[in-house]
This record gives structure tokens, sequence and C-alpha cells, in this order.
């Protein structure tokens, strides 16, 4: 049985904090939970999205994500509203007909009773083949008519939602009472309803430390006294003022030794009306409390700390935070009305809630009375355990399987759609053969002379000249080549295609070889299979047998507006609802477009309809998903080195070998916004001489996979709108990070861009599936980056590694370069020549690596440094040193450009490859000279290590003379034979590499798995720390001699809690520390210490941090005076107890 819930009632703005919200989504995870081997979808109105990816959270490890589906609606459709009429019958009309392509036994839908102010869509027409259910919550507003349904508007919508809950085959009550009352007010049977009751989440429980967290209310809520507690909505049914009066009521003592607090986000008018009550019956302003919105984390804290929970509401469905309270330990009493009894369960802790009288006893009885008190929270302890959702959940799926069972027998798998009538019919017949019937249906036949038993009226040349005169063309396909005269029609004009055969390769093979009909087969292997299909068609010079493997009935789809409506082969059920798509939307359009109705209907709202279809429906024209990859920068301009030369190399071998179940799509983000289809590159690149269709916008669907190849830093954060709409929909989202070298290293870097990169790694950081980073190294690095940059996530990063490739073929000789090569350096052979590749710029070590070398020449040591790379940024000087230098010539040789031959060249002349670059995502020249046998000379990164292992000589330190003594020892070594050798090092082709990528994309091989926690790690490099006499390099924060501030920052959030405050560091000298908010006008805590003679990083100080109260600019301020010479490295906060639930839910909050 297939299982379709409906969870708008979870996704309008107020749907989360709503009682009907928390209860149906509780509901659905646990039947998502124990679905007693039924199919559980979920389904999700694309216009509200911003609670798509909340609710994909929450299903996370209970259903594959492929099992949320969303479907788009127009909007704004709120009912409230005349002018959004159009929009909502048209969104009901598209919400039928999505749900109509999934094939449910079941649509559930979770509140029927939405859409009056927000954008949910919900209608029960009694007419669908598949059963329709509703959870009946209470029908108060039917029952007190006066109260809720005075005004025409809303009486008129509301009588409307309740004729749609007559026509529902099950309903699933709350309690007892909420059954009854549908029996009652609306006639329906007890044989359609079935009570499941409720329960609560489990975030509501007894806190072991709740007194710990009085401090935080009583400074948040203005708490000074023991409570009594109501939490609630506003509406005249609950009661609240009838609670104030019974409150004044109490006893003089035992009133001000307590407060009334009213917890929940009341309306300014109902709050307004509320806070005059309390002051006309005499209360003071501090005697009753009015919270507004509170979080979930601190509606748990109040349950537990209050003295008494009192719910005086007239009327409940069920009253669920009755049951929250008791779930809490709280001493609860309620009305003795509707559901509320069954709630709690105890007749004594009941009163009549409109007496106040009754409600002061009570509540003077649960303040005073030890003994009663002791027994209602035993009773609420054990009553709270008589409610679960795994109940609940098995009550609504045996409902749903009695109601299929009784279904009755003979209803088709789908409702027939009316005939439309046609005023003309063309039929294009296929030759007649053995085995396929006569099917022309009245329509005026077409056929040329060839057509074997077929006696056309007119020819096909006829049809070409009256075609305009019929809005309905037929034809049929069979597998002869005939069939090529009239499938070219296909392109030209609305189609329907009768199937005479399931395979039709005779037919492209005749159209492949004719000029008019070459494009269409093109056309048609690609869009039905990929481009795979299209290289082996083309290999195999479109021969029959080829194309007959190739192109499926489904693919036909994708000529002109062709669908198939039909299929004369015995025992064929391919065609389906997906393959007549044509008349689905027309049946939806002319159903919108036959409403009576007296709103005006614009053009922009056919538009709209028109989109919205265009999404709903199935994108994917055949079994295979589309892996879409990014090239936006490689489609603009290739500039074959670099980042672009890994999108290439990739590129290339995904189209060769698509990841299995998947066609490879290149795409790119156009100047309008709009992912497009990259066809026109493709063209160019693998298949010159042809004609592929034009570079289309995309059409995402949710089983689609978005890899991010290409580094596109100046669009995904200025576009980040378009993927969290892929997230929303389903679209795993993968990106490629080549290294974290403007985080880490910003030193390193022109400032002007750093902000860019940053929103880059920010956005991939919160829209991502996964991160597949070049290295472990890197990986790690992005792990670490993330403790700080903390993105908001409610589903874990997936963060993982694969290596690049390095197919070092024979290069193409560049025309003069190898003249260069012999008249540059001459002297090359006679001495070591250490090679180093790659951009000048900062972190490459060239500044090091040139002082090295001036020490070891001017102690006469011959030997030659060779570099090769273009000059790079914040280098000015060094590249004039370079220019200027006396040895350039001799024994310093600079190559500013140098094609792949020079570059080969100069690999077969070293004596050694130096890499002393500070930071790399990767190392690709270790693999190039690895490849050439050149030992390797690498500085001791971990990237490196994890690329050459034991085939390579390592050196630490930034001074010159770190590197000239490493330098020396090689060359001792490597005179002795026994430096390190290159050969053997393992490396991988760029097949090997995308393998890998792909591999672990589809296996979720992440070696980390993050999601944000209490703990915070910031490095010093972060861009929030500032400093006044600081020097930030290679990700310290080093003192130069100046007292004053090195280092605060970075001003974060923080929760109210205690925490363990960590700074690390080393150096030697004295210094100060605080922690502070407020602008730093509130300091928390002060340390003196002092730091003597570390080398390495250690922990400096640590300080323990009590905050009371929420701060927003959380500071760390490090004073030195001019004498220290200290650096720091980061500042840990950890909390001092963890409470990994209550931080769970303040990030869904």
């Amino acid at each position: 049985m297939h299982i379709v819930l409906d969870l708008q009632a979870c996704q309008s703005p107020e749907g989360r904090r709503r009682g009907i919200g928390r209860y149906s989504l509780a509901l659905a995870k646990a039947m998502a939970a124990k679905p007693r081997g039924h199919t559980i979808t979920i389904f999700l109105n694309e216009t509200m999205g911003d609670s798509i990816e909340f609710l994909r959270s929450e299903f996370d490890s209970l259903l594959p994500q492929d099992r949320i589906v969303t479907w788009v609606a127009l909007a704004p459709t709120a009912s409230i509203n005349q002018e959004n009429m159009f929009r909502r019958r048209a969104s009901e009309a598209l919400r039928l007909q999505a749900i109509q392509k999934l094939r449910p036994d079941v649509v559930h839908t979770a509140s029927l009773f939405d859409g009056w102010g927000d954008n949910v869509i919900s209608t029960i027409p009694g007419t669908q083949s598949y059963l329709e259910a509703v959870t009946c919550y209470d029908l108060i507003p039917l029952a007190h008519e006066k109260t809720y349904l005075c005004d025409v508007r809303v009486k008129s919508w509301y009588m409307e939602k309740a004729k749609n809950l007559c026509r529902a085959d099950v309903l699933l009550g709350i309690s007892r009472f909420s059954c009854c009352e549908a029996t009652e007010l609306l006639g329906i049977s007890s044989e359609r309803m079935a009570n499941i009751s409720g329960a609560v989440d489990d975030i509501f429980m007894p806190l072991k430390n709740a007194e710990a967290f009085r401090p935080a209310l009583v400074e948040l809520y203005g708490l000074q006294r023991p409570f009594i507690m109501y939490a609630g909505g506003f509406d005249a049914r609950k009661n609240i003022g009838t609670l104030i009066r019974a409150f004044a009521l109490l006893p003089h003592e035992l009133r001000r030794e307590h407060q009334l607090v009213v917890v929940g986000g009341a309306p300014d008018p109902e709050l307004e009306v509320l806070s005059a009550l309390a002051k006309d019956v005499g209360l003071d302003t501090d005697e009753v409390v009015f919270t507004g919105y509170v979080s979930d984390v601190d509606l748990v804290r109040f349950y537990n700390l209050c003295a008494l929970y009192v719910f005086p509401s007239l009327q409940e469905g069920f009253g669920l935070p009755a049951l929250e309270a008791m779930s809490c330990g709280a001493i609860v009493i309620g009305s003795n009305t509707s559901s509320l009894p069954e709630v709690i369960g105890r007749e004594d802790a009941l009163f009549d809630p409109q007496s106040k009288s009754a409600i002061t006893e009570m509540m003077t009885k649960g303040l005073t009375d030890q003994g009663f008190r002791d027994s209602l929270r035993e009773h609420g302890r054990k009553q709270c355990q008589k409610f679960s959702w795994s109940e609940s959940a098995k009550r609504a799926i045996t409902a749903f399987e009695t109601a299929v069972q009784q279904r009755r027998s003979g209803i088709s798998g789908f409702i027939d759609k009316p005939a439309t009538r046609r005023r003309a019919i063309a039929y294009l017949p296929a030759p007649r053969v053995p085995g396929i019937s006569s099917g022309e249906g009245g329509g005026v036949i077409f056929a040329n002379k060839d057509c074997l038993g077929v006696r056309p009226k007119h020819s096909l040349k006829r049809f070409i000249q009256d075609r305009n005169r019929f809005d309905r063309v037929t034809i049929e396909l069979a597998n002869v080549p005939y069939c090529a005269d009239t499938l070219i029609f296909a392109t030209t004009g609305v189609v329907d295609i009768v199937l005479c055969d399931n395979t039709f390769g005779r037919v492209l093979e005749t159209l492949a070889h004719r000029s008019e009909g070459h494009k269409l087969v093109v056309s048609l292997l690609y869009r039905g299979s990929g481009y795979g299909a299209l290289r082996l068609a083309i290999d195999a010079g479109f021969s029959a047998t080829v194309l007959d493997s190739l192109v499926k009935p489904r693919g036909l789809t994708t000529l002109g507006q062709s669908q198939v409506i039909l299929s004369k082969v015995a025992d064929d059920k391919i065609v389906d609802e997906t393959l007549a798509w044509r008349d689905n939307i027309h049946h939806v359009v002319m159903e919108l477009a036959e409403l009576e109705h007296d709103f005006t209907i614009l053009e922009r709202d056919w538009c709209a309809v028109a989109q919205a279809l265009s999404s709903n429906m199935t994108t994917s024209t055949d079994s295979l998903s589309q892996w879409f990859v990014d090239i936006s920068n490689l489609f603009v301009n290739d500039a074959g080195t670099g980042i672009q030369r890994v999108v290439r190399h990739v590129l290339d071998e995904l189209i060769s070998k698509p990841p299995s179940g998947y066609r490879v799509e290149p795409i790119f983000l156009a100047k309008d916004g709009v992912f497009r289809y990259a066809r026109s590159y493709c063209q160019m690149r693998y298949f010159n001489g042809e004609m592929l269709p034009p570079d289309e916008p995309v059409e995402f669907s949710s089983t689609d996979i978005y890899l991010g190849l290409d580094l596109t830093a100046h669009l995904i954060p200025l576009h980040i709108k378009i993927f969290r709409k892929m997230r929303n929909r389903g679209v795993k989202q993968y990106f490629v990070v080549y290294d974290l070298l403007p985080l880490l290293r910003p030193d390193c870097f022109d400032p002007p861009g750093l902000p860019l990169f940053r929103s880059w790694y920010e956005s991939v950081a919160e829209v991502a599936d996964g991160v597949m980073c070049i290295s472990r190294a890197v990986a790690d690095e992005f792990e670490m980056w993330l403790q700080q940059a903390r993105p908001r996530r409610l589903r874990p990063l997936g963060i993982g590694w694969f290596h690049l490739g390095a197919d070092l073929a024979v290069a193409t000789t560049t025309p003069g370069s190898g003249g260069v090569l012999a008249a540059s350096l001459p002297d090359l052979g006679e001495r070591p020549t250490f090679l180093m590749v790659g951009t000048i710029e900062p972190r490459k070590g060239h500044a090091q690596s040139l002082a090295a070398f001036d020490k070891l020449w001017a102690q006469g040591v011959q030997v030659n440094l060779l570099v090769i790379g273009k000059p790079g940024w914040l280098v000015d000087d060094l590249l004039q040193r370079f220019r200027s230098h006396p040895q350039r010539g001799k024994q310093l040789f600079w190559l500013e450009k140098a094609g792949d031959d020079l570059l080969l060249a100069a690999y077969g002349r070293a004596s050694a490859l130096l890499m002393a670059s500070e930071g790399e995502g990767f190392g690709l020249p270790l693999i190039e000279a690895a490849h050439h046998g050149v030992p390797l000379l690498a500085r001791d990164l971990p990237v490196f290590r994890e690329i050459a292992g034991e085939h390579a000589a390592y050196f630490s330190g930034y001074e010159p003379d770190d590197l000239a003594d490493a330098l020396l020892e090689w060359l001792e070594l490597n005179a002795r034979g026994e430096a390190p050798q290159s050969s053997g090092m393992p490396w991988m082709t760029w097949a090997q590499a995308a393998a890998q990528l792909v591999d672990v994309v589809r296996r979720e091989n992440w070696v980390h798995s993050w999601m944000p926690s209490p703990s915070h790690r910031f490095g010093v490099f972060d861009y929030r720390f500032l400093t006044q006499v600081g020097h930030l390099a290679r990700g310290r924060m080093t003192t130069t001699g100046r007292a004053g501030f090195l280092l605060y920052g970075p001003n974060v959030p923080m929760k109210a809690s205690r925490y363990r405050v960590g700074i690390y560091g080393g150096g030697n000298g004295s210094a100060w520390m605080d922690i502070c908010s407020s602008f730093a006008n509130n300091v928390h805590i002060r340390r003196d210490f002092n730091v003597l003679h570390n080398e390495l990083e250690t922990l400096l100080v640590e300080v323990e941090l009590s905050l009371e109260l929420d701060v927003s600019d959380l500071q760390t301020r490090i004073f030195v005076p001019a004498d220290s010479n200290l650096w720091i490295s980061r500042i840990e906060i950890n909390p001092m107890v963890t409470a990994q639930r209550d931080f769970k839910t303040e990030l869904t909050a």
C-alpha cells in the first residue's frame, strides 16, 4: 500500500508552532518509523519553501530523501484575499494532478481547515481513484458559530471545508470527543472514523537540573516568585479571562506568593484586553506575566519549573499542552469538558471552566495540599505513558488498511478524464502488417502510395498543406522505413503517437541518413538517453541494430509536442500518464478555463500555471536521472590551466563513462540567473559536426545530482536562492573544494577579494549535501573551518575527498619553446638543478627559496634554481628581485611562460622538484615530477605527505637557513645515492580520479559528517577577529613590540550557560584577557596570564565563563605589553554541560 502524507499543515508560517502542525509532524514521523511494510511518501508544497529543509531533516533517518516529494503551486492563495481565487483554484487542480502521478492508495491530509490566511492547498473532491483520509482535530467553529463564523466570508470558506471533510473516506479523530463531534455536527458515520488519540514530542520530559534554568527565565521573562502556568492559544474558547479572574480570587497571601504566567505569543488586541482585565480585577502589573512567544527549549523549562499548570479551555479537540505539562512532571489541573478528561484522566483534577470559584478552589488545593500535589504528580507520570505516537500511528495505518480492503472492487487505477471534443483528426497510419489492427478512428487518413494495406484519402504532401485544419494529428509508428516519412512530422507540431512496435531502429536509421531527418535522430538520442547514447550511435554509423537498443518509447515524448497515447503491442504496458502528458495538461487547463468566476484572470497567472505544470511534470524521459556538472566558468572561457584544467579532465571522463543509472549533463549558470544546458559547449568539444538542441533552461528533478565542479565563487552566493530551491526539491548537491587558502591564509591574498571567496564557502556549507575535497588534508581543514563558521544546518554535511589525476601524455610541441630552453639554460646539465613549478604568489615559498639559494651561492655552492611560473599577486618586490638578481641567467632561471613541451623538458633536466609552498589543496607538480622520475624535496605539509609519502624528502621552518640546510642535506644524500626516490610513487589517471569522485558521492563515503554542536573553535585567521598591535601570518597572530590589543573578537551570539574557554598559542611574556559583550561594556571575566618559552602550540590560559543571559556579541580580548613576544593560534569555547537535545531544538526553533 502506498500512503501519501500531505504535510502542508507543518509548512505554513505558524505551522511548526501550532499544536496542529506539531501533532501532524509527530504522527507522520511515527508512521514513517513503523510503516508495517507500506510505502510512505511525504508530500510538500514548494511555495512554502522555508519549511522544507526543516521537514527533510525531521525525516532524514526515517525515509530516503527521494520519498519526500515536492510540488509547485501558485502563490499567494490565501482565501482571505478574494484576488487569490484563481490561483487557489489552479493550485487545487495542480495538487490533484501531482498526487495522481504518485499513484497512491491512500492520501492523508494532515489538516483540511488551513488556507484562510496562508498558502496551504487542500481539497477532497471525492472523485479520485485513491482513498482520501484526513485528521479531524475539532469542529469548534461549527459548534460555536456566533463566536467564530460571524463573518460571512469566513463562514462560507469554513462550510466549504466541512463539505470536503464529509467526502473523506477515512477520518482520524484525535480523541473520542472529536469523533463524536464529527458524527453529531456533520452526520459522519462512525464506520469511517478512527480515534487515534495523540502524544507529545520527546523533548517534553522532566529535567534533572531544572532549577539551574530558573535564573535565566527570571531575567528573560520577569519571573519573581513561584508561578502558576498556562500555555496555549488566545482565542475566546481558551478562557484565559476566566483564569485571570479566578487567580485574582485566590487568598491574598497565596496570591502574593505566586505569579500567573501566560505563555504564548498573544496577538496585540487580545493582549490589550487581557492586560486591561488583570488591572480591572485588582491585579498588580507583576502578578500576571505575558511571556510572548517562547522557544521549545524554554517551554520545557517552564513546564518543569511551574508550581501548577492550569488548562481552563472551554473546548479542545485533544488538549496537547496538558499532556506536555504532565510529561514534564508538572502538577496539572484542567477543565471537565470536551477531550480534557480523556487527557488528564483524573476526575478530582478537573473543574467547571465557566465557574471562577471552581477554578480558584482547584488552584488553591493544587498549590497548598501537598498530598494532593504528590498524587497528581505521580498520576501524571503514569497517565502520560498511556499516550504514544507509535500507538497513534499504528491505529492510523490500521484504519487505512481496513478502508483499502473494504474499497469497492472494480475501480481502475486512474479516473477517466472527460473526453475532449475534437473538430478534426488527421491520421497517418503505418503500413498494414500481420498483428497490427486498423485504428483510424474516423480521422482523415493521409499516406503515400507505398503505405501497404492502407487506402488513404490524401497524400502526405496534401497533409503538409492542410495540417492547420486539424487540431489533432495521430501517427502510427511501426519499425519499418516507411514510417520515417511520417515521424518527421512529430517535430513540427502537436502529435499523438500510437505504437505498433517497441523498437524503431529501422525508422531512425532511415531518418539519420536524410539531411532533414538527421537532426531529429540526434535530438531524439540525446534527449531520450543522453550523450552516451549519441556517441554510441555515431560510432556505429546510426545502425538500426544499435538504435533499437538506444531509443525507448518514452523518448518519443521529447519530439516537439508529441505524446504516446496507445500501444498496439500485445501485453504492452508502457503507456502511462507521463507519456500522455499533453492530454493531462490540457485537462487541467480546460478545467480552469471553464471555471465560473467573477474575478479577473491575469496573463501572468496563466504563465504561472504553465510554469507550475512544467515543474510538476516528470523531467526524466527515461529510466536515467540526470547528473549535472556545473561548468559555468569553463563554458565562458576555457583558460586551459589551473582549476579549469581539472574541470575539463573530470568532465571528459564523466561524459565518456557516466555514473550507472545517470546521464551526465554539463550545465552553466547564465547571466539571467537561470541554469541552462551547456549543449553548445558539448557540441563544440565532443560532437563537432552534429547539431545539438539549444542551451535550454534546466528543470531539476528530485532524483537528480548536481556537481559543482567549477569554482564559481562569483555566482553561487549571488544566486543562493536557486540552490535553496534545488535543495527543497530534493536535488542532491555536491561541490568540489580545491583548497581553503583564502580562509586559512588570508595574509596571502588580496584583501578586497576575500569576502567573495568567504561567501562562496559559506554558501556551499549551507546548501551542499556533501563537499568533495581534492585531498584528505583539505577535507580535514574544511571540517576544522566549519567549527568556527558554524553554518546553520539541519542535516549533516558530508565531507569526502578524492585525488586529482595526472595523465601525462607526450605534449604537442609549442612553437619556439624548445629553442628558448636551449638558449636560456645552457649550463643546466652541469650543476644540480632544483625546479619550482607554479604561479609566483606569497604562499608558494619563492621568497624563502630565493633567500636560501642566495646563502648557498654566497657559500660557493654550485646549484641552479629554475622557476617556471607566471607572476601572481602581492609579490611586486619579489618579482623585482628575480628580474634584477645578479645570478639570473647564470644559476637563477625564471620562465614566466612555458608550453607543455618546455615544462616536460624541464622535468627531464631537473635534479629535484622543490615544493616550498606553505599551503596547497593537492600539489600536482609532485605527481608530474614523479612521473618523470624526478626526486622530490617538499615542505612538511600534511597534503604533501598524503601525496608523496615516503617517496619525498621533507623540510620544515620558514627561515632561509631552514631551507638552505635542507637543500645541502639533500645534495649530500643524493651524492651518496641515499635521497628518497619518486619512482614507484602511486598516482591516479583522470579516469581513476573521476571514478573515485563518483564512488564517494554514490556511497556517501565521507571522512567527516558535520553538524553544528555546542562547541566553538575560532582560528585567529577568522575575519571576525581584529587586532591593534598584532601581525597575522601562517595562522598565528603575533606581537610586534607594541602595547595594545593583540586580538579581539569574534563578536558571536552565545546562549546562557556555563562554558570553559581556552586560549591556545605560544611564545614568551605576559598578557591579560577578558571576555565581554554589549559592545565591550559588560565584562564577564578577566584574567592575567604568563607564557614561558613555548615554541609549540599549547594551552596558554583557561577560564570558566558563566552567562546568565543570552548575549549577541560575545568577544574575547587579549592585551599585551610592549615587551611580550607572544602568538595566539585559536580560541575554544566548550559548554561545561552539553545538552545536545536542547541544542538541536534551538537550531529548529
